[in-house]
Formats: structure tokens, C-alpha cells, sequence
């Protein structure tokens, strides 16, 4: 019975999932990874970020807090997909 309510559990869960993004919205993100490789964009932003830190700009800056702050829940989400990007190619190899 237990594992019964755990399956449905997961099942839920799986289901509220696929739910949170609109099917518009998951085909960009795939086309968007298909255009630009998450691991040359995410290397590149990182890159361009800490240039203008080094040359232009000053972590004193009160936009930078929040920029460095939405910055790197992107660079979070570029890591998942570009991890799920990897076990997709080894499984397919």
C-alpha cells in the first residue's frame, strides 16, 4: 500500500511538472538550446560579466547586486540543461 501511494505520489509530482511550462515556451528553450550551446553561452556570459566587473563597473553599483543575483539563477539553469544535455548524449552513444 505504501509504495502504491508513492508511485501515485511521483506520478503527481511528474505531472505538475510537465504543467509549469506552456508548450510555446518549452519549444523556444529547446530551439534555443539547439542555436546556442549551453556550454560556450553560459562560459561566455560568465566571461562578459566579470570583464565589465574588472574594467567598468563596481560591485558597488546598486543594480549590480540584483544583476549578479538574476545572473546567477540563469547561470543555475544553464548548468541543469547543459547536465541533461550530457546524460542525453551518453545515453544516445
Amino acid at each position: 500500500m505504501k509504495f502504491r501511494n508513492q508511485r501515485k505520489s511521483k506520478l503527481r509530482m511528474r505531472t505538475q511538472k510537465k504543467s509549469i511550462l506552456s508548450k510555446v515556451v518549452g519549444e523556444e528553450l529547446i530551439r534555443f538550446k539547439e542555436y546556442h550551446p549551453v556550454e560556450r553561452f553560459s562560459r561566455n556570459l560568465r566571461t562578459l560579466l566579470i570583464e565589465f566587473l574588472m574594467y567598468e563597473g563596481a560591485i558597488e553599483a546598486s543594480y549590480l547586486q540584483d544583476l549578479l543575483y538574476d545572473l546567477q539563477g540563469l547561470f543555475d539553469l544553464l548548468e541543469v540543461i547543459q547536465s541533461e544535455n550530457e546524460t542525453k548524449e551518453n545515453l544516445d552513444a
